[in-house]
């Protein structure tokens, strides 16, 4: 342990007894940082049985790797990890992070996506936070699929290098796409990204795409399709959350 590592853990510690770390859902006092007992039992993981294209985990096993949604529509990604089920709880945790400025929940919800997404994590070229449009990273002043991508790489132990926002962008404010059907926010976020001007390393990679929830998938398929526009070879994507 380097003496600067060997500061900032004293630092930490002491840190912890004037403040104790609080479960960012009920501020329940926690030993170290994380989510209490009572909260964590409210997340639902999402195991295999899954769909291998969009995350949706199988309430039994039907010998299929593929939803039904994905075999009658796919997605225009290859793959797809959820880490947990979006609930009530993970709602709060997600809405927290998004839109409150909680950024004490993103190592923690990182560390969700790099355990069940650890594979997807390791096995590609560039890693890319899905990009909010720039007037709404104005007004946010962060991207929350960014803070989560670089947790999640952190927690994966993934090179940093991987790491590439700068490979789309967003070049069409969208509307928001609640309470739109499915037919509705494909074509509402139809066009919304673009490559940037160097795209070379597109060609021929794999590369993931991060992003917090996963409802129809509309935004992230647009977002693959530009990449795989731009010469991907495969495309998947990890989120904290999917619905249904």
């Amino acid at each position: 342990m380097t003496d600067m590592t060997s500061w900032q853990h004293i630092i930490r510690n002491i840190g912890n007894v004037m403040i104790p770390p609080q479960c960012p859902s009920c501020h329940q006092v926690v030993s170290s940082d994380g989510i209490c007992g009572e909260c964590w039992s409210r997340l639902k993981t999402i195991t295999t049985p899954a769909c291998v294209q969009c995350g949706r985990g199988f309430d039994f096993d039907a010998g299929v790797s593929r939803c039904g949604q994905c075999l009658t529509q796919p997605p225009d990604f290859d793959r797809g990890i959820a880490a947990i089920r979006y609930n009530a709880m993970s709602k709060r945790l997600i809405l927290g992070l998004k839109y409150a400025g909680r950024h004490d929940m993103t190592p923690i919800l990182g560390r969700m996506m790099a355990n069940q997404g650890a594979s997807l994590l390791h096995q590609a070229d560039w890693i890319v936070p899905l990009p909010l449009h720039w007037t709404r990273h104005f007004t946010r002043g962060y991207n929350q699929s960014a803070e989560l991508a670089r947790a999640a790489i952190k927690a994966a132990g993934v090179s940093p290098k991987t790491y590439r926002p700068d490979l789309i962008r967003r070049s069409k404010r969208t509307e928001n796409q609640g309470h739109k059907t499915r037919q509705q926010r494909r074509h509402n976020m139809r066009g919304a990204f673009r490559l940037h001007a160097d795209n070379a390393c597109v060609k021929g990679a794999t590369i993931l795409i991060i992003d917090d929830v996963l409802t129809t998938g509309a935004s992230l398929s647009s977002a693959a399709r530009c990449l795989k526009a731009g010469g991907a070879k495969e495309v998947a994507v990890l989120v904290v959350a999917r619905v249904g």
